[in-house]
């Protein structure tokens, strides 16, 4: 089959579909390279902002096609607040519609895979008969948002993007079942949605010795370290594992919690959660890293004790895989995918999201109990193994791309 993976996010560092600098251009790029590795012809269409960058070249055997196109600011939901930045992002993605659209009149695909609804919602208008060799992935982890259900965001309390793609194009993916159930509630029909989670690449966790002392020199970690992965806005639960580090430095001096993550897609709200740090005397023992390089994030899964996610909302993610992969226990919130990764007890622990006392119960457990950190480890490994590996994952989605065609 010849497959088109449409990447056109402007929130990630580079804006490029490769690994470790964000959840979704992680899932693109895996996706594309194993799907590539089954013997189909894969291309990634993603926007091109650098001009030393090639307009086309060839990553692991996949093909890569720049679009040359506007540097948005990152967080689109954040820019409809206002009508400025409403029509900011509806203009954008009306001109990256044409823009693809031009480009599918010269290139005939199989399979049109794409993974953020704003371009594609106009595409499929611009040629109607491309949802029948549509899918879509729904990389959801702010269900009330992208569901009209969040009245504090008047235009989507009236239109959903990704409904409105869903209910056009061939199939949707989503992330687990509770995303699933939401979407029929909503009028969706069963057999247009499939849920396939996330993958993880698990062999390239394995981390050497001398990888994880370089980071752990080069992050000034304490023998004992807690790590949280991922962007610093409020729907990661930061400053509930900020409020639980607090509880928990009080009995336990040595202490390192380090939190690992993009500090400018909600700068007043990364600036809040530090402050709160410096002023309570906490800076010694809780580290901000700001964006770090891939190379560093896998080293420093592995020299970490206990992996945190304390999100409101999640839909699969990729973080808390890679904390699985590089086999270290887990504590996350009940919401969303996470329990399809946490199994409470066996390789780590499920908190109520916002509970910070849980949370430090939780975590303070783990850190005294070093026979548990290693049961739950050799657990944590084994489920990525066994469940999330991507070679699985993309045989899934080849079955769905084979449904498609054969319509």
């Amino acid at each position: 089959m010849k497959i088109l993976q449409i990447f056109d996010d402007y929130g990630t560092p580079g804006e490029k579909a490769l690994p470790g600098i964000g959840s979704v251009p992680s899932v693109v790029y895996y996706l594309a390279k194993y799907t590539a590795k089954k013997g189909h012809n894969v291309t990634i269409l993603e926007r091109g902002h650098d001009k030393n960058d090639p307009e086309e070249e060839y990553i692991h055997d996949v093909r890569y096609v720049r679009i040359r196109a506007e540097k948005l600011p990152a967080a689109p939901y954040k820019l409809i607040k206002s009508p400025n930045g409403f029509m900011h992002l509806f203009s954008d993605s009306v001109s990256m519609a044409f823009k693809i659209n031009k480009f599918l009149k010269k290139e005939n695909f199989d399979v049109i895979h794409v993974h953020f609804p704003f371009a594609a919602c106009i595409l499929v208008n611009l040629n109607i008969k491309i949802g029948e060799k549509m899918v879509y992935t729904a990389h959801i982890g702010d269900e009330k948002k992208r569901f009209s259900l969040d009245s504090k965001l008047p235009f989507l309390k009236f239109f959903s993007p990704d409904l409105y793609l869903m209910k056009r194009v061939k199939k949707s993916v989503v992330l687990n079942e509770n995303i699933k159930y939401l979407l029929v509630a909503k009028g969706l029909k069963d057999e247009k949605l499939e849920i396939i989670p996330n993958g993880i690449n698990v062999n390239e966790f394995s981390i050497s010795k001398d990888e994880i002392e370089r980071v752990r020199e080069k992050y000034g970690l304490n023998e004992t370290t807690v790590m949280f992965a991922g962007t610093i806005t409020p729907r990661k639960g930061v400053d509930c594992l900020v409020k639980a580090a607090e509880i928990i430095l009080k009995n336990h001096k040595d202490l390192t919690f380090l939190i690992v993550g993009n500090l400018k897609l909600d700068e007043e709200f990364a600036n809040r959660v530090v402050k709160y740090v410096k002023e309570r005397g906490l800076d010694m023992n809780i580290k901000f890293t700001d964006f770090v390089s891939y190379e560093d994030l896998r080293a420093l899964y592995s020299a970490c004790d206990v992996f945190v996610l304390p999100s409101f909302g999640e839909g699969d993610p990729v973080a808390l895989k890679e904390a699985l992969a590089s086999g270290k226990p887990l504590i996350g919130s009940n919401v969303g995918g996470i329990p399809m990764q946490i199994r409470d007890g066996w390789n780590g622990f499920l908190i109520e999201p916002g509970n910070e006392k849980q949370l430090a119960e939780k975590i303070e457990y783990l850190i005294e109990n070093e026979e548990e950190r290693e049961r739950m480890s050799k657990n944590s490994r084994t489920l990525a193994e066994e469940e999330f590996n991507w070679e699985k994952i993309a045989y899934r989605y080849i079955k769905v791309y084979e449904d498609i065609n054969r319509c």
